[in-house]
């Protein structure tokens, strides 16, 4: 197996551990008795939580991905996206990132690193913002800003509203990412193929 292909297949299996969490978390909240308002209000909660670390993970991942191949033969990065993309979590830094957040910058973080990531690749795939789906994403992101900046108790409530939005959201970001992920490979491994094959008729020439 080629390192192009480990590395995208641990990145899947990242991700997948982390949609696996979230189902855990929206199973046990279906099957928590109605009448338990507390555990209930707990699973809420932790479900939400699940979805906000899978969404962070994957984005981590791509923008790793597209950090480590951003010089990459016919890649071209303008020079404010690249240092963007060499900011977003300081990959060569022995830090901590940023726990910072900011709903605005969760969703431009998100489209750029479908970008960059397909980018890299030689993918043409752009993520489909004007698709209903996004509109959940959006939603996510002002629950996240909630939750994260509670400033009373009831700020700290996922309502039984809000959990439709968050599977349904989830579910749609994973979609995106399967398709991404299926276009990348694909056009990458054509991308090579290619340049195998133009390195093999100039060597037979030579």
């Amino acid at each position: 197996m080629s390192n192009h292909h480990a590395s995208l297949e641990a990145s899947w299996k990242i991700i997948r551990r982390l949609n696996g969490d979230a189902k855990r978390c929206i199973r046990a909240l279906q099957e928590t008795p109605a009448d338990d308002e507390e555990e209930r209000s707990f699973w809420r909660r932790t479900y939400a939580r699940s979805v906000f670390a899978l969404m962070d993970g994957a984005v981590y991942q791509l923008l790793a991905h597209a950090y480590a191949a951003r010089h990459r033969r016919d890649v071209v990065f303008s020079l404010d996206e690249l240092q963007r993309l060499e900011k977003a979590y300081d990959f060569d830094e022995d830090q901590e990132p940023s726990t910072t957040f900011s709903r605005t910058q969760m969703l431009e973080q998100i489209r750029f690193a479908f970008n960059a990531f397909a980018r890299v690749h030689y993918s043409d795939y752009i993520l489909p913002t004007h698709d209903p789906g996004w509109a959940h994403i959006k939603e996510i992101g002002y629950l996240r800003e909630y939750l994260q900046f509670p400033k009373e108790p009831r700020s700290l409530e996922v309502q039984e509203e809000n959990i439709d939005i968050l599977v349904e959201g989830l579910l749609w970001f994973v979609e995106r990412m399967v398709e991404l992920m299926e276009s990348s490979q694909e056009q990458a491994m054509m991308k090579f193929a290619a340049w195998e094959s133009d390195q093999d008729e100039n060597e037979i020439i030579m």
